[in-house]
């Protein structure tokens, strides 16, 4: 589809059938001020060259600022979706600049468990039965476990690391993972990225239980960093 786009909207060659505008931006919320569109070919490290209206012309947006400042996230290549938050509003000098193609996809990172507590152990009851538990099963329990999530396509997500629930494994272990978020829903708003938890309520429809909003700090073909409201996360991307 986006290759189709180009080749009419950047290329102007040839024409396409039910093409909307529906596929050059996603459903935008209303106090979202980001513009969306395909990257084009023209796009160098100081100008974006942005399709956002298929019955309209590319335009051209200066990312200089935004990439000295560090605000460029992702390698523009053609036929990816952009998003773009200006300066100024009525300017075409970029503030921020999100590939957000290059997001997509299964992004994880490491995590190692704790002893289980018990109200009824004292800790010289727990080193006592610590010190006979051999280490080849205790290299094996603590072995670390990913968590995640995959950003999928429709602004679907789906979360990684998840263990369900009562599983009689996890339960008599003597170690624990904390609970992993189980993120349903992702999206842009104004350059953050908002993460949504949710669940199917008694009539079928998916509501939001929970919500996490983080900056882009890092974004590479193989790294991503997000600042969280109480912590920094990096991830790897998983193939």
């Amino acid at each position: 589809m986006s290759a189709v786009l180009l080749a009419i909207a950047c290329g102007k060659k040839q024409e396409a059938a039910e093409t909307t505008e529906e596929a050059i931006a996603p459903e935008q919320a209303t106090d979202d001020r980001m513009v969306y569109g395909l990257a084009c070919d023209g796009c160098t490290d100081t100008i974006l060259v942005l399709l956002r209206d298929i019955d309209g012309d590319p335009d051209t947006f200066d990312i200089l600022d935004a990439s000295h400042n560090q605000q460029v996230f992702g390698h523009a290549k053609i036929g990816d979706q952009m998003g773009v938050v200006l300066a100024d509003d009525s300017s075409n000098v970029a503030a921020m600049v999100i590939d957000i193609d290059e997001m997509k996809g299964s992004w994880c990172y490491l995590v190692e468990p704790t002893l289980r507590k018990r109200a009824d152990v004292s800790k010289e009851m727990e080193q006592e039965f610590l010190k006979k538990v051999p280490d080849s099963v205790m290299r094996r329990l603590m072995q670390p476990r990913e968590y995640g999530f995959e950003l999928r396509n429709d602004h679907q997500a789906q979360p990684i690391g998840i263990v369900r629930r009562g599983n009689t494994t996890d339960d008599r272990s003597i170690v624990e993972f904390p609970e992993a978020k189980r993120y349903r829903e992702w999206k842009f708003l104004n350059g953050r990225l908002i993460l949504n938890e949710t669940r199917h309520d008694s009539l079928g429809n998916q509501q939001i239980i929970g919500s996490d909003t983080a900056d882009l700090v890092m974004l590479r073909r193989d790294t991503l960093v997000l600042r969280f409201a109480d912590k920094e996360q990096g991830y790897y991307r998983k193939k």
